[in-house]
């Protein structure tokens, strides 16, 4: 179920886009990354603020790197 880009769309600003939401995604999942190396290193109980926070990261980096890499796809066709 390919979805058609409108040819109204310019194709140099969906892949200008796209890049963007790939570049977020990575640095989202780095962030993650550093933000649980950071909490294991300081010990401590798990608290609700950095559940929430490694949520935000790792959920949102995937959801903006699954839909950066869906639309370079969508753009090669």
């Amino acid at each position: 179920m390919a979805i058609q880009i409108p040819r109204t769309v310019d194709r140099s600003i969906a892949r200008m886009i796209a890049t963007k939401r790939i570049i977020t995604g990575c640095l989202a999942f780095g962030a993650g990354l550093a933000l649980t190396v950071f909490a294991v290193q300081h010990g401590g109980a798990p608290t609700p603020p950095l559940g929430l926070a490694l949520l935000i990261f790792f959920g949102g980096g995937a959801w903006s790197l699954r839909d950066g890499v869906r639309l370079r796809r969508e753009l090669r066709r």
